[in-house]
């Protein structure tokens, strides 16, 4: 049988949102350190992704991908607890990737990029709308986007939590249809 999508997923989404609620309390905010706040930044995003890995995995019973891996940005000692990797060059990295793909590729991305001489901190899904010449044309979609000066991991995740239980049904089903149509519907499409 089955159910209206919301009855059926909504239950499993209010677990998981509480859980990541908790994951992400765990990261030691204050302990995050670097020599520039884009460093600094960069290291508290993969604290996120770090987490988000693993709760997706224990949710899911799926691994998704991390780009660079999760055993190169940290290591894990259980209990949502991770401590990043001191050979990790984060300054370095330009951006964080999170996902899979089940028939089209999607991922979470987190990056610091300049615009206008201006350093500015983001979050979005890209996702693949086709593909041309055997490649996939991404398009982003928006969560977050703030000056590097204007980071609060908690206003990150929560414009991320509400994508979170659209994007564990996409991983749970193998469908790419409710992550794409939360994206489309909810978020602003930022460009390919």
């Amino acid at each position: 049988m089955k159910y209206p999508e919301r009855h059926y997923f909504g239950h499993m989404g209010d677990g998981l949102l509480k859980a990541v609620d908790s994951d992400i309390e765990s990261i030691p905010v204050d302990e995050v350190k670097a020599p520039t706040e884009d460093e600094r930044v960069k290291r508290v995003i993969a604290h996120v992704f770090l987490r988000l890995w693993t709760r997706m995995a224990l949710e899911s019973g799926y691994r998704l991908k991390a780009r660079p891996s999760q055993f190169a940005m940290g290591s894990y000692s259980g209990e949502m607890k991770w401590s990043l990797s001191s050979s990790m060059d984060f300054q370095s990295l330009e951006r964080l990737e999170l996902g899979t793909t089940f028939g089209r590729k999607h991922m979470l991305v987190g990056e610091t990029y300049e615009v206008k001489k201006q350093v500015r901190a983001r979050l979005f899904f890209s996702l693949e709308e086709e593909q041309v010449r055997s490649q996939p044309v991404m398009v982003n979609y928006l969560v977050y986007d703030v000056p590097l000066k204007d980071f609060d991991l908690v206003a990150m995740v929560s414009a991320l939590k509400p994508a979170l239980p659209k994007w564990l049904e996409t991983i749970t089903s193998t469908s790419d249809g409710p992550l794409w149509k939360y994206c489309k519907d909810e978020l602003e499409c930022v460009g390919v």
